[in-house]
């Protein structure tokens, strides 16, 4: 039973990190479309962009930079552990049999999940704070906009 609960939760762990990686990678994409993007738009037409829309341009930048530097600061967190190492197992295989060797696997995985919460929870906030990054970002671009129009 250790064995199949240490499994799984490993594996949602590695999971879990590569579903924030592919997330991050997103939100850097939306993020670094949508700010050219808006500042074509509101370039094309034939008005001047009033004071208080150029400020909150000015501020949505400062988002899109710190979507960057959040986005960078959790790629930095690479590593997952993935324990037992395979010639480890494999010799352990030769010498011991059934329930010792299972025991001996969940035991790696469970030292496993506990070497990889404090990345995946580090990760998961990076990811988080650069999603909000981008909200604040496409809000920021959303009000500027209707700042020109009006």
């Amino acid at each position: 039973m250790l064995y199949d609960a240490a499994a799984r939760f490993l594996d949602v762990q590695i999971t879990t990190n590569i579903a924030l990686d592919s997330k991050a990678a997103t939100t850097l994409s939306v993020g670094s479309t949508v700010l050219p993007v808006s500042f074509g738009l509101l370039n094309l037409g034939p008005r001047e962009i009033p004071l208080w829309a150029q400020i909150v341009l000015i501020t949505a930048v400062a988002a899109y930079v710190m979507l960057l530097v959040l986005i960078w600061r959790a790629s930095l967190i690479r590593a997952m552990d993935y324990r037992p190492d395979l010639l480890t197992m494999e010799e352990y295989s030769q010498e011991y049999e059934g329930t010792v060797l299972r025991r001996w696997v969940a035991r790696e995985y469970r030292i496993s999940t506990e070497a990889n919460t404090e990345n995946v929870d580090h990760k998961a906030r990076w990811v988080g704070a650069a999603n909000i990054a981008l909200y604040t970002e496409s809000l920021l671009l959303s009000i500027a906009a209707i700042l020109t129009l009006l």
